[in-house]
């Protein structure tokens, strides 16, 4: 559902001119490749292999944010 409302509305943006297509081309390439690659791989993971990787990654993120909330890198622009 998020994907037929995101076309949409992308489909708006883009008639208005407010998409930089030479920035939005390699995202849209990636996202396509990325999601192909992603649901082979899916097929074959072990579910406990998937949880241990998924907790690597949201520790990291947490990190990363408890960080930059402490110093305020985001916030000097």
């Amino acid at each position: 559902m998020i994907g037929v409302t995101a076309a949409a509305s992308a489909g708006l943006y883009l008639k208005r001119g407010c998409i930089d297509l030479a920035l939005a081309a390699p995202v849209i390439l990636g996202v396509v490749v990325g999601a192909t690659l992603g649901t082979r791989a899916l097929v074959g993971a072990r579910p406990a292999a998937l949880r241990k990787v998924f907790v690597v990654v949201l520790l990291a993120l947490g990190c990363q944010m408890i960080y930059h909330g402490v110093t305020g890198a985001f916030a000097r622009g």
